[in-house]
């Protein structure tokens, strides 16, 4: 049932979007058209609602949403304050929940996590002048993770809904960034940088056991697991530019979804887990697009 509730979810986005007038070759459409700088896409309410960053103006960064009914409305803002940046932004799997990255433009950084219903929000306390990073939840809604450098290099760390109960997840030599769990909670992937450049590694929270997924001389960066947790989704430098790649669990079959000339980054699952939303730099205008992923393409080296 739940098979055939994602594909009539695909099939109807497809029928809507094709009706919009929106469709590209290759099964590519394109979801916004301002040609603003963007990051961040994120798919919430099972598809229904486009959430992500862009510069509104050139000193904000607003975090906005995008109802799929009606692509060509176009953004609007997801939070009153227009006054900070607003990036990474996260959510709750049932939406009640969102986290971000805050600043004020000044130099000063926090992770905020807001309860969107009571209109609540706490930030979380660190020692030290590091930067709050990309904020997850895990699957049950209870926690967020996040990479922040408090004493040595940047790590991942939990806390609750409030901002307390800190706890360190990892201890590695590098820079931890880009968490992303598998749907039963029990593994995380992120990429580290202690190859002198960043790959991707999936770890056991219970046994701390961790292997890395790609190897490669370039970078490898901003992995997220599909919802069925048999893929994951990342950016690479390793053909020569920023494009979007997907492998499985395991690290093994990659293959190069994108192919463009400039850059395509911040990639994230649909819910169907059959399309990838991802930003896309074209004659010097980024937007925001959805590419098919069950389609043939070409396979590469780790």
């Amino acid at each position: 049932m739940e098979e055939a509730s994602f594909m009539s979810s695909y099939n109807l986005l497809k029928l809507l979007l094709f009706s919009l007038g929106v469709s590209l070759q290759g099964g590519e459409t394109r979801l916004s058209f301002d040609g603003n700088n963007k990051r961040d896409p994120l798919f919430i309410q099972n598809g229904e609602v486009l959430v992500y960053s862009y510069d509104e103006r050139e000193d904000l960064i607003r975090a906005v949403r995008v109802d799929m009914a009606d692509v060509k409305a176009g953004p609007t803002p997801i939070f009153d304050d227009g006054r900070s940046h607003q990036t990474e932004i996260a959510y709750s799997p049932d939406g009640r929940w969102a986290s971000y990255s805050e600043c004020t433009g000044n130099l000063t950084g926090k992770l905020v996590i807001r309860d969107m219903d009571a209109k609540k929000q706490f930030e979380i306390k660190h020692g030290g002048r590091g930067a709050y990073r990309t904020p997850a939840f895990s699957p049950d809604g209870k926690r967020v993770i996040y990479a922040f450098a408090e004493t040595g290099p940047m790590q991942l760390w939990s806390v609750n809904l409030e901002g307390k109960d800190k706890k360190q997840l990892t201890e590695t030599e590098g820079l931890t960034h880009w968490p992303s769990f598998t749907p039963d909670g029990k593994r995380i992937a992120y990429a580290n940088s202690r190859e002198n450049n960043y790959e991707i590694y999936i770890r056991d929270l219970d046994s701390g056991e961790e292997k890395r997924l790609t190897k490669n001389r370039l970078m490898d960066i901003r992995p997220r697991l599909s919802p069925d947790g048999q893929r994951i989704c990342f950016v690479s430098t390793r053909d020569g530019n920023y494009e979007i790649y997907v492998m499985d669990v395991d690290g093994g079959r990659v293959q190069r979804i994108t192919r463009n000339e400039e850059r395509d980054d911040f990639p994230s699952w649909h819910p169907n887990g059959r399309q990838l939303v991802y930003a896309s730099e074209r004659d010097g205008s980024v937007d925001i697009y959805l590419v098919d992923v069950e389609l043939p393409q070409e396979v590469s080296s780790k």
